[in-house]
């Protein structure tokens, strides 16, 4: 049977190379998915500052899930000091080395209050000297810090600063400077530090500056000679009681030191995971239109081979063989663009900021061999569906096929399009009117594919519809309107073969872009309008230190402050039956005067009981997590401390300014530097304050504050979208994949449909009708593809889009920006239009008696 498979795959190329460049873009899709979810489970980055320690023990930085992705935690999860005693009675444990991390900024000492900023291509962390051990560092110049105010610097950061040992410069917690005297110079260990900067102090001092000195950031263990650093790692975790620790070893160590890692991982592994599924589907779909194409094309050849006693099973083997072969090479070819996808896609993701630009992906084969299985699967599977009627037709049923299509549908294709129809709209529409929040927006987005595979099961007949009403205006070019329309209405199934990948490529394009444009119009609309304040007070170092609140207040003219927190934290919930925890943004704000300076559209409740163990949602917080005022919420704060808050209230501006609103103490109390992010401050008259006094006011305490910056409430607002054109950019990056596997669909399957009309071409030819007359009655049928792929496209996207709106906004009404909207269904019609006209032009080329028995 394989001898005859590739005897026929030789002979028919053309439907056959269709199917293998189909196969071979999905296999690359779906090995990029792998390639991203094991990153997220295996990738790392190695340690610089913890190189030399055998052992590291940190916090535990995710929260346990049963049955689901354990969450990272945004904030750092500290440890008690007094587990620095326990470990120090472990077996095999030489020395207990104490870490106190705080982020800090340096500014030139240049004589003014404020100072001069020095750009630093890295964060700089302030540590204790005893934690240079753990490099090890070894001192370059000078001494080690020998009072609260010296400072011994990495020579990395010395030389980008231009400063040398006993030169002055003055490191800033925030918003709070201090002068410190330059005692030393450290190398680093491996010749410098790549993603970070170091100054060391007294640790004294050290643990003053992180205003938490009960807690240590981690605690580094350097083990007697000769200790495995395995083993010595887990007597460790069995002699730490009273807290949840992790000890690490190896490479391992950097996912302690470098948070960002370990939280990207967790972003690749829970991105990877929904999206390879959808990926999954479209390729499968994809794949299965093309092949169906390329079987109908062969329709006569099959039938022929029923009418000279082929049994169906025969038929089902011969066509497994084909696709296998085909699929099975274009799986093997295509997985190795894969990595190469993957790695753009990884790049892509580093420059909207989700991911560091230093991730290393792990190019492990796993990937690529689920991706060629997957991918013969899924041909397989399409292949024996495409076969299956005309294999278990008679012969002679079958031979009557092969000339004219059959014209009408059958009555459970038909049940089956109208039930996925009719399931699609209820989950794009009506789920969110019944289960809103954001498992009514993910089913308003998958809804997607319900609604084209049912509208790809009756495409025959939106062809004919589409026709039905296109024919008078066919008709006015007689020889070539009435072959269009003739064939239009005959041959509905081979041009719906066209029209659904054209139609899905409109669909997807014109859903992201209203769900994009939606939330992204909505959230501008809430930040700018929400603050209602005179004046943003902002920082461009780490944050603002907390008692700067207090010297605002102090500014002649200044009626109300309001200090605002930034961080994110986790709620879990049930969701269908299992629980789940999803992060959501929260900020901390103080109820006092709170609507002098924001307006967060209070729905229900009042902020005003907004302190102690309480917390405010916003609508679709709320509706996600089934909460309403009064419920108790399981929240985890970002450094892990769990928390059962009362909810007192719910809001609308959730887009634009947080989903969780907790009292101020308690978020900046469980933060890396417990800092504000801005302060919002509204003059006593509520219009700035006579003559601007507090705008000079503000003006002076600026100068004399390293990094602070007075802005409008407007400019505030958009600096505030920054998190959410994050997020928006790394779902774009996502499904610009996908739409471009599908438009790549789109030429390959209008290419081969056009194509494969090369005989018909050539009999036309032969009773008359002109090249210049076939090529008409090609771009009047063009049309008739094109316009029921866009209207089609159109139709199914909508639902989604009014789904997605109402889950995010509450209003029926989705966001459309008609350039864009435009914009794509002139590409959408340029590229149908490119893809048939281009074709039939080559195919008319040679001669038609050529054609004719060429294909016989």
């Amino acid at each position: 049977m394989f001898d005859i498979a590739w005897s026929t795959i030789k002979n028919r190329k053309g439907g056959f190379v269709a199917a293998f460049i189909a196969v071979i873009c999905g296999s690359a899709v779906i090995t990029a998915c792998g390639v991203l979810f094991v990153s997220g489970l295996l990738s790392g980055v190695a340690p610089e500052r913890y190189a030399g320690a055998t052992v590291m023990v940190g916090g535990r930085q995710t929260k346990d899930v049963k049955e689901n992705f354990d969450p990272y935690y945004a904030e750092r999860v500290t440890v008690p000091a007094s587990v620095a005693e326990q470990i120090s009675r472990v077996d095999g444990v030489e020395k207990v080395v104490r870490d106190h991390s705080v982020e800090m900024t340096l500014q030139k000492d240049d004589g003014s209050a404020r100072g001069e900023p020095v750009p630093l291509e890295h964060p700089l962390y302030g540590h204790g000297w005893s934690s240079a051990a753990l490099g090890p560092f070894e001192l370059a110049e000078g001494s080690e810090p020998g009072g609260a105010g010296e400072t011994v610097l990495d020579a990395g950061l010395a030389r980008a600063a231009g400063v040398k040992v006993g030169d002055a410069v003055r490191l800033s917690v925030g918003t709070t400077p201090q002068d410190y005297k330059v005692a030393g110079l450290v190398d680093a260990p491996g010749g410098g530090l790549d993603r970070q900067s170091a100054a060391f102090f007294t640790d004294a001092r050290a643990a003053g500056l992180s205003q938490r000195p009960d807690r240590l950031t981690a605690i580094g263990v350097l083990g007697e000679d000769g200790t495995d650093a395995g083993e010595l790692a887990g007597r460790i975790e069995a002699a730490v009681t009273g807290t949840d620790v992790v000890a690490y070893t190896g490479d391992a160590i950097g996912d302690l030191e470098f948070l960002d890692v370990g939280q990207s991982r967790g972003f690749l592994v829970m991105l990877s995971a929904s999206f390879g599924g959808t990926a999954l589907g479209v390729v499968v779909f994809v794949v299965s239109s093309t092949l169906g194409l390329a079987i109908h094309q062969r329709r006569r050849e099959l039938a022929m081979l029923r009418a000279v006693a082929a049994t169906p099973r025969q038929v089902h083997k011969l066509i497994g063989s084909e696709v296998l072969l085909v699929a099975g090479a274009g799986a093997v070819l295509g997985a190795a663009p894969g990595f190469l996808v993957a790695g753009l896609l990884r790049d892509a993701f580093a420059d909207v900021g989700v991911l560091p630009a230093d991730f290393e992906l792990s190019f492990n084969p796993l990937p690529a061999v689920a991706a060629v299985l997957l991918s013969v699967l899924g041909a397989l599977l399409a292949g024996f569906i495409a076969a299956r009627r005309i294999a278990k037709i008679k012969p002679v049923e079958a031979l009557s096929e092969s000339q004219v299509e059959k014209g009408e549908l059958g009555r459970t294709r038909k049940a089956v399009a109208l039930a996925l129809l009719g399931l699609g709209l209820v989950t794009s529409i009506v789920l969110p009117l019944l289960i809103p929040g954001q498992l009514a927006i993910a089913g308003a987005g998958g809804s997607l594919l319900l609604l084209m595979v049912g509208s790809a099961l009756i495409s025959p007949v939106l062809v004919q519809t589409t026709t039905r009403l296109l024919t008078p205006l066919l008709m006015r070019s007689k020889v070539s309107g009435y072959l269009a329309a003739a064939n239009s209405t005959a041959n509905a199934r081979r041009l719906s073969s066209a029209v659904v990948p054209l139609a899905l490529g409109t669909a997807m394009a014109l859903m992201q872009l209203s769900m994009l444009n939606t939330v992204e119009v909505t959230a501008k609309e809430q930040a700018a309008t929400g603050v209602v304040s005179d004046y943003v007070v902002t920082s461009g170092t780490t944050g603002l230190s907390t008692d700067l609140a207090q010297k605002v207040r102090a500014v002649d003219g200044v009626g109300t402050v309001t200090p605002v927190a930034r961080s994110q934290v986790l709620i879990t919930y049930v969701e269908i039956d299992k629980p789940v925890s999803n992060p959501f943004s929260a900020q901390g704000l103080e109820p006092r005067d709170l609507d002098r300076t924001l307006d967060l559209d209070v729905r229900e409740g009042s902020l005003d009981e907004l302190r102690g163990d309480t917390v405010a949602l916003s609508r679709i917080t709320a509706d996600t997590a089934r909460l309403d005022v009064g419920d108790t919420a399981d929240v985890d704060l970002g450094d892990g401390t769990h928390k059962e808050l009362k909810v007192v209230a719910l809001y609308g501006k959730g887009l634009g300014f947080g989903d969780v609103t907790l009292p101020h103490g308690m978020l900046t109390g469980h933060t890396a530097n417990q800092q504000d992010t801005a302060l919002l401050v509204t003059g006593e008259d509520g219009g700035g304050g006579a003559g601007g006094k507090v705008e000079s006011g503000l003006a002076d305490l600026a100068d004399g504050t390293p990094g602070l910056v007075v802005q409008s409430p407007e400019e505030f607002g958009a600096v505030e979208q920054g998190e959410f054109t994050q997020q928006s950019s790394t779902s774009l990056i996502a499904n610009a994949l996908l739409i471009l596997y599908v438009l790549i669909a789109v030429v390959n399957t209008l290419v081969m449909a056009t194509t494969g009309r090369s005989r018909e071409f050539g009999m036309l030819r032969l009773i008359g009708t002109s090249k210049q007359q076939t090529r008409r009655m090609m771009f009047l049928e063009s049309w008739v593809v094109i316009l029921t792929a866009v209207v089609v496209g159109i139709a199914i996207a909508i639902p989604p889009a009014v789904g997605a709106a109402l889950g995010t906004t509450g209003q029926p009404i989705p966001y459309v920006e008609p350039l864009a909207w435009g914009g794509i269904v002139v590409f959408v019609a340029l590229l149908g239009w490119l893809s048939i006209s281009l074709p039939t032009r080559s195919a008319l080329r040679g001669r038609p008696i050529d054609a004719v028995y060429a294909t016989e």
